[in-house]
């Protein structure tokens, strides 16, 4: 380890020591090569302490809409199968309402489609024939809480439907996308959704790597270990626009650097996973008043954000309720990929791994300053 990253290993060590969060992998790249790569503390605490892996297979949560959902819509749009400023509902008419008439692809990526941001569908799903179009049709035909493009309020709800509508244009499952377009392609092992209707899946996957566990869950009555934890994302399955992926942090920095590439126009050989112009669109500001959005994209807020105070504000990135973020600076080739099990063994009640992760974003950039 380099003398200059030892506030940075020393940090995450008294996160992990002092309880901030079980364990965390973190790695950072800078100018496209990898700086720092390291685990520490505990991939699970319940029913027993089992160290954490640099290869540790996360439930990445809500990055699912940035590194999958988002990307699968970026291929379609190079391929001009989708336009941004299409009404939603010309390609789902499930999507149907007077409310939602003019809703377009772009306003379910920039959350400005004026849909809540969550619904427990899976409880009024559990007694459908199929769960997973259930729960697609509440999320598409759920009342608006605004004038669509009158503000930006993030929404699950937006990236369900937005998953339907893919899987609707494309003829295949999100999973199946994902594979065949970003996991094959960045030969990732390891990146995939759990599907729950493949149980041998989850097997073969618990016996090749160490996961981290999430939440000991309510209503599961257990420890998840390579299940979802998002809700509405089990009921549907493990597959959805809005969570279900797993990885690691090697392979989500793959992802990163793959869309750098792109962003930068380094395809040389035509095999850049997305087109420059797309991914440069995508990660520009959606122009909703008020928001740091992207295009299935956040970007870091001028104060309070969880990037902390140094990261370009030029860069893009998403965080995921289990406990991870990813934040990349394309100019720069720099990204910062943070997983973490910190809702394991339950949610915290305190602040302090909100508070915890600004600050190790400011000491990474400090390192790699210094």
């Amino acid at each position: 380890m380099k003398l200059r990253f030892e506030p940075v290993h020393k940090l995450c060590a008294e996160a992990t020591d002092d309880g901030t969060v079980p364990g965390l992998v973190l790695m950072v790249a800078a100018g496209g090569q990898i700086v720092f790569h390291e685990a520490f503390g505990s991939r699970q605490l319940v029913p027993r302490n089992l160290p954490m892996f640099r290869d540790t297979l996360f439930d990445v949560a809500s990055i699912t809409k940035a590194a999958v959902t988002s990307v699968i819509a970026m291929r379609e749009v190079g391929a001009g199968r989708l336009a941004l400023e299409l009404p939603v509902v010309e390609l789902l008419p499930e999507f149907e309402g007077a409310d939602r008439a003019g809703v377009t692809v772009r306003q379910l990526l920039s959350h400005s489609s004026g849909l809540p941001a969550h619904r427990p569908f899976w409880k009024r799903a559990a007694e459908a024939a199929s769960e997973r179009r259930a729960i697609s049709l509440l999320a598409a035909r759920e009342p608006l809480e605004y004038a669509p493009g009158a503000r930006a309020l993030y929404s699950d709800l937006g990236f369900i439907v937005l998953g339907w509508l893919l899987e609707r244009i494309t003829g295949e499952r999100l999973d199946v996308l994902a594979r065949k377009h970003i996991a094959a392609p960045l030969g990732l092992a390891a990146t995939t959704f759990m599907s729950l209707s493949d149980p041998e899946q989850r097997t073969r996957v618990l016996g090749e790597r160490s996961i981290a566990a999430t939440q000991l869950c309510a209503e599961r009555h257990r420890v998840l270990l390579g299940e979802v934890d998002d809700l509405n994302a089990m009921a549907m399955g493990g597959v959805a626009g809005h969570a279900g992926l797993f990885s690691t942090a090697e392979e989500l920095a793959r992802i990163a650097s793959a869309l750098c590439q792109a962003w930068r126009g380094d395809d040389a050989g035509g095999g850049a996973l997305v087109q420059r112009d797309v991914v440069r669109t995508f990660w520009s500001p959606s122009g909703i008043a008020g928001s740091t959005w992207r295009l299935g994209w956040d970007g870091p807020a001028a104060a309070n954000s969880q990037a902390g105070t140094r990261f370009s504000r030029a860069g893009v990135g998403h965080l995921g309720f289990t406990g991870c973020s990813l934040w990349i600076d394309p100019a720069r080739e720099t990204w910062i990929v943070m997983l973490s099990n910190r809702i394991h063994p339950a949610i915290p009640g305190n602040d302090r791994f909100k508070r915890f992760r600004p600050v190790l974003h400011d000491v990474i950039v400090d390192a790699l300053e210094s």
